[in-house]
């Protein structure tokens, strides 16, 4: 594709979102106290809803759930690569080798099965706390 092209259709993209941006944007985000114009009222605050160690151990708790799922990801990328790979060697070349590799693709699922139970597990938990929390604050 020549480079051009390729430019003219970024700059039309951009272009477009800019106009799009433009045109919903939000006109007089503030009132007015009393129609004076120089005193904007802003919103309420609303309060905060995590707190000093409700935030740490949300955000440990999330990254925990990042990690569980990313090593699930990583084992299942793992095992279907372990699959194909043990399944040609099967067919067309030393069948030991396809077989070796099949082996680490049973051990691979092995490992997507259990990382797939903990996370269940965690995002479980999380749901029951949260839903409890909710009880607790009469919301």
């Amino acid at each position: 594709m020549p480079w051009a092209l390729l430019i003219r259709a970024i700059a039309r993209v951009a272009a477009a979102l800019f106009f799009w941006r433009v045109a919903t944007s939000r006109r007089g985000a503030y009132r007015t106290a009393g129609g004076d114009p120089a005193r904007p009222v802003a919103p309420p605050a609303r309060p905060s809803r995590l707190r000093g160690r409700g935030a740490a151990a949300a955000i440990r708790e999330g990254a925990l759930v990042g990690w569980r799922v990313a090593s699930l990801a990583a084992f299942l990328i793992l095992a279907i690569f372990l699959v194909i790979g043990g399944v040609t060697l099967t067919l067309l070349s030393p069948r030991w080798l396809g077989g070796v590799l099949l082996a680490l693709a049973v051990l691979a699922l092995a490992g997507v099965f259990i990382e797939g139970r903990i996370v269940r597990a965690l995002m479980a938990a999380r749901r029951r706390r949260r839903h409890g929390e909710q009880l607790i604050r009469g919301l």
